[in-house]
């Protein structure tokens, strides 16, 4: 399912039509590039979200990032989910407000980051060659140049950083 996730981004398609809304998420995080800044408050966000989900028994059982959510073959619907989530839960929401990142660019820069994760893995596995040049190719040299902090904090969103 990683692998449609990533095609999903790298082309910029999200499979069958979705909803207005899901759509154009997908374009967003298909066309969005991971910067340092932004990196900077997604870490900060992330530092707060993940204090405040290890505190709450309801993570245990409803993660917030799912294997569905982080690998899902529906991006669109994908970051819907997580964005509502997001900004629904008034802890997540606080963190994302203190960290002074909104729920939409947390989502975008997330799951861009997990589809660029992945497909460094690829090309250094040696599963695909390259990149195309563009937003996929960038993100994918951003994950190079920051693969140790980029580790720290997925491990600690509970993601699974082998691609």
């Amino acid at each position: 399912m990683g692998c449609l996730l990533l095609l999903a981004i790298l082309s910029g398609t999200t499979g069958p039509a979705g909803a207005a809304q899901a759509q154009t998420l997908a374009r967003e995080i298909a066309e969005y590039r991971l910067t340092a800044p932004a990196f900077a408050r997604f870490k900060h966000a992330s530092d707060l979200i993940s204090a405040a989900i290890g505190n709450d028994p309801r993570f245990l059982k409803n993660p917030l990032f799912t294997h569905e959510v982080a690998l899902s073959g529906d991006l669109g619907e994908s970051a819907a989910e997580l964005e509502a989530r997001l900004r629904s839960e008034p802890a997540l929401n606080g963190a994302l407000g203190t960290a002074q990142i909104t729920a939409r660019e947390y989502t975008a820069f997330a799951l861009a980051l997990i589809a660029a994760r992945l497909a460094h893995g690829f090309v250094k596995s040696g599963v695909l060659r390259s990149v195309p040049a563009g937003a996929a190719a960038d993100n994918v040299a951003f994950v190079d140049a920051h693969q140790g902090p980029i580790v720290d904090v997925l491990k600690r969103l509970g993601i699974e950083t082998d691609p």
